[in-house]
């Protein structure tokens, strides 16, 4: 077996436990949000609580409220609620950061003690990175067909795969840009640092796009954020993928990767 096929299989034996648990977790919640969505159809009531939102959620969500109040809406909804972002982010920003962690713990020494190139550090990250964000993905699509085949309403129209496909991969990009941006941190600081970084970045830019959506005059200031390029809320409407969008997202990505390749290259990884 060669080098990086062993490092790679190392790596994702040591996060399987923490993937798994956390797919079959979305995907059970997932599959339970059908279920609350059945019964607020079923009982009628999309009107009311659509009613109860005070104004600055009507303002968060904007015109696509009708649509995302709905079975549909509530359905779709895991691929932005708020929750499950917060999870799949710091999953995402903790084996991002893996890089770190191994040059801390004298780990990344071992590694390269065998003929193996530096940049195999990031590389193996990158894949792992991929792999466990489609993971996660395919987690909630099943949760999604698992609980509309055993609770949805017979005269209710299921969410198209097209749907659920778009609202996917626009999640996955944003997920990947935050890898990005939290791989290019880890590559040259402690992981304890980079993660919190990152972690707070995030927070700060969420509160900025939702920001700029209550106050307009923000918006000049608001394309900073990596989510002001992240409007599933269109899309429960109807609309199509905004490709504009998924190119900002993965020129933050890529951009963070390229960083950690050059910062990783040049760092003295023995200490």
């Amino acid at each position: 077996m060669s080098g990086p096929y062993l490092l790679f299989r190392l790596s994702f034996r040591r996060v399987r436990l923490l993937l798994g648990a956390t797919g079959l977790l979305i995907a059970s919640v997932q599959a339970l949000r059908v279920l609350i969505a059945a019964s607020v159809h079923s009982a009628g009531q999309f009107e009311e609580i659509t009613s109860l939102l005070p104004p600055a959620v009507r303002s968060i969500i904007g015109p696509s409220l009708a649509s995302v109040m709905s079975f549909n809406g509530i359905v779709c909804g895991a691929y932005f609620d708020t929750g499950f972002m917060i999870a799949l982010l710091a999953l995402t920003i903790a084996l991002a950061t893996m890089p770190a962690s191994e040059i801390e713990t004298g780990f990344a020494d071992l590694i390269l003690a065998r003929p193996l190139p530096r940049h195999w550090l990031v590389t193996r990250t990158i894949a792992l990175v991929l792999i466990s964000i489609v993971l996660m993905l395919l987690m909630i699509m099943a949760g999604t067909w698992a609980g509309l085949a055993l609770f949805a309403p017979p005269e209710v129209a299921w969410p198209s795969a097209r749907e659920t496909g778009s609202l996917a991969l626009y999640l996955g990009m944003l997920l990947l840009c935050w890898s990005g941006i939290a791989m290019a941190l880890g590559a040259g600081w402690r992981r304890g640092w980079a993660a919190a970084t990152t972690s707070l970045l995030a927070f700060a830019a969420l509160l900025l796009d939702w920001a700029q959506r209550l106050q307009p005059s923000l918006e000049r200031i608001g394309w900073l954020s990596p989510f002001h390029y992240f409007n599933p809320y269109d899309l429960v409407a109807g609309k199509p993928l905004p490709l504009e969008d998924l190119v900002v997202l993965w020129a933050i990505a890529m951009t963070g990767f390229v960083v950690a390749y050059f910062v990783i290259s040049q760092r003295d990884i023995s200490r």
